[in-house]
């Protein structure tokens, strides 16, 4: 008995963890598409020919090709993880990537439940999927892309979309009385009103400036070391060398700036965007 216990556990866990991927993979495809949208909208230039699709305003731009990439990537990733998951032997200890992913999901699972309650651990799917894909969105300049974050369209999307689970969340755990806060004191209702729809546009912008700032001081830092490298070499041998000095910059230490620039922001900008996330959904449910 004791032996079909522990298999039928580790069954549900394998089932919650393909669940997860799944839900996760749908919410990552739902919102790359609303980007593309949100982009298509809001920033396009006439000038330029390359489109994504012919006839339209969505242009196919550099972190709109970041996000199809890592669109392409995670999935691939979740079907892999899929098939391991399928194939696993429930009475042995997972190892290698199934247990990455063990670990993954008990830590959202626990993070979920010490920040917003068991009863509420519906809510872990969505955040394991902002932890997977902002944390691979900001480190991607680490790859020479641009990251898909440091454009306001993709941050605002997520902003809007953690908004509306804001409002859901609140509405089911406390029906219409949920917008009563929006009423007390009476006299603050306008500045209650203007609180709440500032939501979604500070955890955006707050995401979007960190990671732009980040991605326009590693480019100007390899811009810097490379004219003056190039200056340099001129006065020394009194030749042009071209771009040269470009090409040595990366020798000189500079990717030791990628780790606080891309590697550490990328992490700490991510904790904090579920971090919020969790916070204001906790409150609207209290």
């Amino acid at each position: 008995m004791q032996e079909v216990d522990r298999i039928n556990r580790h069954s549900s866990k394998l089932k919650l963890i393909l669940i997860s991927f799944i839900i996760l993979a749908c919410f990552f495809l739902l919102l790359t598409i609303i980007g593309l949208i949100v982009n298509g909208l809001f920033e396009f230039d006439t000038t330029k020919e390359v489109y994504l699709l012919k006839g339209t305003n969505i242009e196919l731009v550099p972190h709109v090709i970041s996000i199809i990439i890592i669109a392409v990537i995670l999935v691939a990733l979740m079907v892999y993880i899929n098939r391991k998951i399928k194939k696993a032997d429930p009475l042995k200890k997972p190892k290698g990537i199934l247990l990455l992913v063990e670990i993954l999901v008990t830590t959202i699972d626990n993070f979920t439940v010490n920040m917003v309650g068991e009863k509420m651990k519906s809510l872990a799917p969505y955040l394991g999927y902002l932890a997977i894909y902002l944390f691979t969105a900001n480190i991607f300049g680490l790859f020479g892309f641009t990251p898909p974050t440091a454009n306001l369209s993709v941050t605002l999307t997520f902003g809007l979309t953690t908004f509306i689970l804001i409002r859901y969340y609140g509405i089911k755990a406390n029906g219409w009385g949920h917008f009563k806060s929006l009423f007390s004191p009476i006299l603050l209702t306008p500045i209650n009103i203007i609180g709440e729809i500032a939501v979604p546009f500070t955890l955006s912008i707050r995401l979007f400036g960190n990671i732009l700032s980040g991605a326009i001081i590693m480019t100007l830092i390899y811009t810097g070391l490379g004219l003056g490298l190039n200056g340099l070499l001129t006065v020394l041998f009194h030749s042009n060398f071209g771009g040269i000095g470009e090409l040595l910059t990366p020798f000189l230490g500079v990717p030791l700036f990628h780790i606080y620039f891309d590697l550490f922001s990328g992490f700490i900008q991510t904790f904090v965007f579920i971090l919020l996330t969790s916070v204001f959904i906790s409150n609207a449910t209290n």
